[in-house]
């Protein structure tokens, strides 16, 4: 089953590898840290090639512009740490400045293996020596921090984010329009011909198979949401049965309150066990008093963002103190 993340890790690193096999020269620059306002994250990525082509989030920004600029100016195989803020001409409100790691040319091979470990969705800390220009990949835990220490990048980095949608109907339309703003890889199971034919082109990965089956065949992992979101019980209680005991980190259904308890009634008449049927959010999404689709959609959005944020802070923090380097690689 095909996904795709618009922006993510994966994305830029897909760019990495394939530049590299035309011969291209190429720079990577990552976001290590920020101070005030960013428009990114912590651990972001952004890359260019000799000709020009640009990939990840940064790519046709101010900020993507001015890296650009300076890359121009950088040679040599060592890494660079540069910092734009509001006197470099970018605009970064509130005093913002961000930091970046630079390199040239990162080894084909080191890639390659970074791009592996994403696409087979293993979580891996990068390590990047500022000074010495060594880097390595080590394995890391699901919830691992990045961290930068003014010399030493340990990169957190894990699979691009998913969200699977249950029914191709007005909400699941509009929810996608917002996932794939927010570098979620979607896909929709909808086994009804009709409104798999409508689904917007290109907003997801569509897909005939029935709900069960598609959530068993994406193996929820702690990066994953399922939304029953086809408002009949004969396809979304299929999806909440397999994906109720998974480890996604989000399970939500449509549906009012008394709709929610006889949905539960019914799952737990299947055997499902009661901890994992607790466990779904139903209504799904916070209470915003939402009526129409896109509506609702925003507050289903909202939660899987709250949720995303609260099982997984991949957050950064800058160490100013002196400390062991060496004690930092796992």
């Amino acid at each position: 089953m095909l996904e795709t993340a618009r922006r993510g890790d994966l994305a830029v690193l897909d760019a990495l590898c394939d530049w590299h096999a035309q011969g291209l020269g190429v720079t990577l620059a990552t976001i290590v840290h920020t101070y005030g306002s960013a428009p990114q994250e912590i651990g972001t990525l952004y890359a260019i090639n000799a000709r020009g082509d640009q990939a990840g989030a940064l790519a046709g920004t101010c900020l993507g512009t001015w890296i650009r600029d300076r890359m121009s100016k950088i040679s040599g195989p060592q890494p660079r740490v540069e910092t734009a803020s509001g006197t470099d001409g970018v605009f970064l409100p509130c005093g913002g400045r961000v930091e970046f790691l630079v390199e040239n040319d990162p080894d084909p091979s080191h890639l390659d293996a970074w791009r592996s470990a994403m696409a087979m969705r293993t979580s891996v800390y990068r390590i990047v020596d500022a000074e010495s220009g060594a880097y390595t990949l080590n394995p890391a835990p699901p919830r691992a921090q990045s961290l930068w220490t003014g010399r030493l990048w340990r990169g957190a980095y894990g699979p691009a984010w998913r969200v699977l949608l249950v029914g191709g109907g007005a909400v699941s339309v509009e929810l996608a329009l917002i996932a794939q703003s927010l570098d979620f890889a979607i896909t929709v199971s909808e086994p009804r011909t009709e409104l798999r034919a409508t689904f917007p082109h290109g907003l997801a990965t569509v897909t005939a198979a029935m709900p069960d089956d598609a959530v068993a065949s994406m193996k929820p992992d702690c990066r994953m949401a399922v939304l029953a979101l086809a408002h009949d019980p004969r396809l979304d209680d299929l999806a909440l049965w397999e994906a109720a005991p998974s480890a996604a980190f989000y399970v939500g259904a449509l549906g009012s309150k008394d709709t929610h308890f006889r949905r539960r009634a019914r799952l737990l008449g299947l055997g499902v066990d009661p901890a994992a049927v607790a466990r779904i959010q139903g209504p799904a999404g916070i209470a915003i008093h939402s009526r129409t689709p896109a509506e609702i959609a925003v507050a289903i959005a909202a939660a899987l963002i709250a949720e995303k944020r609260r099982e997984l802070p991949l957050a950064s923090y800058r160490l100013s103190n002196p400390i062991d380097h060496e004690a930092l690689i796992p």
